[in-house]
């Protein structure tokens, strides 16, 4: 009779850990799936997306401003400027390299920050406030501490899809 039990009871523990084996096998393959149907997504909105900085330079020696313009050059709308990323490698008045990520600030730039400058999205025909193909952005930024006087940086940015542009700016 124990050895009937033993036999049992070992049958029940190899079922149940077969249950649960089975079970965190199939969790794993549905995240898995989802992961890489996002990941096709953002594949698939990359394709499409793609920009070029025509210009950039510095405006106010003194403070750190400085204007961008991008070309929106893909076929991607960008709606929200806050999901944009700017960066800017440079030198400070104080003879240090800084690599500075500025942050969106719909409002008006402060220190640190971009925002769209006044003359906005260029020409904004299609979907007034957002970004489409064949348009410009005029991006208006400020660091702190100022660029280096003489000084060349390197001003990147770049969409929510992945899709970015480098170019130099430099202070006269």
């Amino acid at each position: 009779m124990s050895s009937v039990l033993a036999g049992a009871l070992v049958m029940a523990t190899f079922l149940v850990t077969s249950v649960l084996m089975f079970h965190a096998f199939l969790t794993t393959s549905l995240m898995q799936s989802q992961a890489l149907r996002d990941q096709i997504q953002v594949n698939v909105a990359k394709r499409g997306s793609g920009l070029t900085i025509t210009g950039a330079a510095v405006t106010n020696p003194g403070n750190g401003d400085a204007w961008v313009h991008v070309d929106n050059t893909g076929s991607q709308s960008v709606p929200d400027f806050s999901e944009m990323d700017v960066i800017l490698q440079y030198t400070d008045t104080e003879d240090v390299l800084r690599l500075t990520y500025l942050t969106y600030n719909a409002s008006g730039v402060g220190p640190n920050q971009w925002t769209v400058s006044a003359t906005g999205v260029q020409p904004d025909t299609f979907n007034p406030g957002i970004w489409d193909s064949d348009e410009t952005l005029a991006i208006d930024l400020r660091v702190s501490p100022a660029i280096k006087s003489g000084a060349t940086g390197q001003v990147v940015v770049g969409t929510p899809w992945g899709v970015s542009d480098q170019s130099l700016v430099s202070n006269p």
